[in-house]
């Protein structure tokens, strides 16, 4: 499916890819992929990706903002939205080196087994949180 309007970010070993995608029903939603190096050096990549659709889009992009402001402070900061059978959640989490990071995450019940939850998410580190958000505003603005 061809995307209607890409953005690419660099951020250290992390690309991430915001793609404004048309489903078959004319609505319109949004991609979020971070690709980075497999660790076993092989020159293959790992992506991980969620897709966030346009009714929820707004209220997305509003809470990464908001969480993006509160990155470089101590302290929680989760928030969690629905729209539809799918669960998103935005935290901010403490890695090991105590730097601070986004966990983005979509969470859908699975198609074989819908007692079961499928969770997908991606990682923006603080060092690019910024650049993140802006670049995610920009290409929401192709949902409407």
């Amino acid at each position: 499916m061809e995307a209607l309007f890409s953005k690419m970010l660099k951020a250290g070993s992390t690309t991430y890819f915001m793609d404004v995608r048309e489903a078959k029903n004319s609505k319109k939603y949004l991609t979020l992929t971070a690709s980075q190096p497999s660790k076993e050096g092989d020159k293959k990549f790992t992506k991980r990706s969620i897709t966030v659709f346009g009714t929820v889009a707004d209220e997305f992009v509003g809470t990464l903002k908001e969480a993006n402001t509160v990155i470089d402070k101590e302290g929680e900061f989760s928030r969690k939205m629905k729209s539809g059978n799918i669960t998103y959640y935005v935290d901010i989490k403490e890695a090991k080196n105590k730097s601070r990071y986004m966990s983005l995450s979509e969470s859908q019940p699975s198609k074989d087994d819908p007692a079961k939850f499928e969770r997908r998410s991606i990682t923006v580190f603080d060092n690019a949180a910024s650049d993140f958000v802006g670049a995610l505003e920009e290409v929401a603005g192709h949902l409407k």
